[in-house]
């Protein structure tokens, strides 16, 4: 490979990796808004999960039954389990619902962050 051909390739190389880490810090304050609505919604940091539970009869046909939300989240290193309810009000459905489109957003901005971290010379 010529002196030239070596130059630009480490070029584009520098210029791939500036683009990355433009993109990686458009995504980590992507990352703190989300996070800082997903607290004024009155979420831990966590996410929303359906479950469906055995009432403990031997006997109860309807098992299990639900589903049940919880909202999980550490706390203190210790995983939490929050109960929200089977049935909630309108609101609560539509902060659940927006935590969990907040959540999932999360998600894949993370996902995305770990992608452009990888760099292949």
């Amino acid at each position: 490979m010529k002196l030239e051909e070596l130059e630009a390739e480490l070029r584009r190389k520098l210029e791939e990796i500036e683009r990355r880490k433009q993109r990686l810090k458009e995504l980590e304050e992507e990352e703190r808004n989300l996070l800082e609505e997903l607290s004024e919604l009155g979420f831990p940091r966590g996410c929303i999960v359906s479950k469906y539970v055995k009432c403990g009869n031997d006997r109860c046909k309807k098992c299990p039954h639900g589903p049940y939300y919880y909202l999980v989240y550490k706390e203190g290193g210790k995983t939490k389990w929050k109960y929200i309810g089977k049935a909630v009000d309108a609101l609560e459905a539509e902060k659940r619902k927006k935590a969990k489109a907040i959540v999932q957003r999360l998600k894949e901005i993370r996902r995305e962050m770990k992608e452009l971290e990888q760099i292949d010379l």
